[in-house]
C-alpha cells in the first residue's frame, strides 16, 4: 500500500499531456470512404509487417529496418509477438496489429484510466527515388512525434488505437537512486502498436502526419493512474465493463462512446463510473461504501475499497481484507432490529454490493 502511494506521488509530478497523441489541432481535408481508406492502409501496414524486420535494445527501445533482398532477417509477420484485436466501427472490422514486447507484471489500465507512457510514433510512406538512370524504391519512416520522458496522458483522451491496445499490457517496477533521483523502470510493458488511420486522425493532417495515414507507435508503460470520474469513491476500473461478445461498440468521431458498454446498475441512462448514486436508491454512493474507525481516541471516516487486500495490514487499525459489503446476512442481535454483519458480507466474490442495492439503505450497523 505504501510503495503504491509513493509511487502515484513520485509520478504525480512529471504529470502532463502533449498534443500529439490526441484528437486536437488538426487540418481536415475531403472525407473519403472510410472502408476505401480501411483496405489500402491495411495493405500498407501488412506490407510493412511482411518486409520489415526489429532490432530491440534492453529497454525494449524498438528500430524498425527494411530487410535487403536475399536477407535472413525475420519478418514483423512471423514473429511470435505479433497479434492482433479486432474491433467494430461503422460496420467496418478494423484489425489492429501489435507485437507485445514485453506485457508487463503489475497492473492493466482500463480505457478510461490515465497512463505515464513512454513512446514514439512514425508514419511511414513508399517513397522513389531516381539518381541518374536509378530508380530506388523504399518505405521511408519519420518520426513525428517521441517522448523518451514519460508523460501522462488520460486513455479517453487521445487516439482510439492508444485506449485499445494500452489496456493489454501492464505497468512494471521503478527504483530511484537516492543521490540524484533518478528513477528507472523494468518489468514495464512493452510494445509496438499499428493503427489505421481510422483508429487515429483519418482525413487530418496533423504535423507531419498526412490526412489518412497508419501509423506505427512504440511504446512503454511506466505506471497509470486508476481514475474517479465521479469521486464516489469507487475507482472507474471497477465501475466499468468491458464490451462482451454480442454488444454494440459505439463510436463518437472515431471514439469508443463508453457511456455505452460500462455498467449502469439503476438503468437510468447514466453509466456507473459517471453515476453519483449507482442504484439509485436515493443514497450517494460514497455514503454507502464509507465507514468509521477509531484510531488513538479519534473517530475516523474512510471509505472500502471495491475489494478487499489478500492479506490484513497488521500496522492499520482496520481489517484491509474488507471490501465494500453487501447487505448483512448475520443473525438480528437485540435490541437492535438489523441483521448482524458477518466475514461473507465483506469478501464473498459474489456479493451484491450495497451501493449496487437498491434494497440495502442506510442505517448500517457499520
Amino acid at each position: 500500500m505504501r510503495s503504491l502511494l509513493k509511487i502515484a506521488l513520485l509520478l504525480t509530478v512529471a504529470f502532463a499531456f502533449y498534443a500529439c497523441p490526441s484528437d486536437d489541432g488538426g487540418t481536415s481535408i475531403v472525407v473519403r470512404n472510410e472502408l476505401e481508406v480501411y483496405n489500402e492502409n491495411i495493405d500498407q501496414i501488412e506490407e510493412f509487417l511482411h518486409t520489415h524486420y526489429v532490432t530491440i535494445d534492453a529497454d525494449y527501445n524498438t528500430v524498425f529496418a527494411e530487410i535487403p533482398e536475399g536477407g535472413s532477417q525475420t519478418p514483423i509477420w512471423d514473429m511470435t509477438e505479433l497479434d492482433t484485436i479486432q474491433r467494430k466501427l461503422n460496420d467496418i472490422n478494423y484489425v489492429i496489429y501489435y507485437l507485445k514486447m514485453n506485457e508487463g507484471q503489475n497492473l492493466n489500465p482500463t480505457p478510461l484510466d490515465s497512463v505515464y507512457a513512454s513512446y514514439k510514433g512514425i508514419v511511414f510512406e513508399k517513397v522513389t527515388e531516381v539518381v541518374g538512370s536509378v530508380s530506388t524504391t523504399y518505405t521511408k519512416q519519420t518520426v513525428f512525434d517521441q517522448a523518451l520522458t514519460p508523460t501522462w496522458f488520460k486513455l479517453e483522451d487521445v487516439i482510439s488505437g492508444w485506449s485499445e491496445i494500452f489496456p493489454l499490457f501492464k505497468t512494471g517496477d521503478f527504483s530511484e537512486n537516492p543521490l540524484n533521483g533518478d528513477v528507472s523502470y523494468s518489468n514495464f510493458g512493452a510494445g509496438v502498436m499499428f493503427v489505421p488511420s481510422g483508429l487515429a486522425y483519418f482525413n487530418e493532417e496533423k504535423g507531419l502526419i498526412p490526412a489518412y495515414s497508419p501509423l506505427i507507435f512504440t511504446f512503454g508503460l511506466k505506471g497509470l493512474r486508476y481514475r474517479d470520474h465521479d469521486g464516489d469513491k469507487v475507482l472507474t476500473k471497477d465501475e466499468y465493463r468491458e464490451p462482451e461478445v454480442g454488444d454494440i461498440v459505439d463510436y463518437v468521431n472515431g471514439k469508443v462512446n463508453f457511456k455505452k458498454t460500462a455498467k449502469d446498475t439503476d438503468g437510468d441512462g447514466q453509466p456507473d463510473y459517471l453515476d453519483i448514486d449507482d442504484d439509485g436508491d436515493g443514497y450517494l454512493t460514497k455514503t454507502e461504501v464509507r465507514f468509521t474507525y477509531v484510531d488513538g481516541g479519534q473517530t475516523i471516516t474512510s471509505y472500502y475499497p471495491f475489494q478487499g487486500a489478500t492479506t490484513d495490514d497488521p500496522s492499520t487499525p482496520y481489517d484491509d481484507r474488507r471490501g465494500i459489503p453487501r447487505k448483512f446476512t448475520g443473525p438480528i442481535v437485540s435490541p437492535s432490529t438489523l441483521p448482524s454483519p458477518i466475514e461473507a458480507d465483506f469478501t464473498d466474490v459474489a456479493r451484491l454490493r450495497r451501493h449496487l442495492d437498491k434494497t440495502c439503505k442506510p442505517p448500517y450497523q457499520n
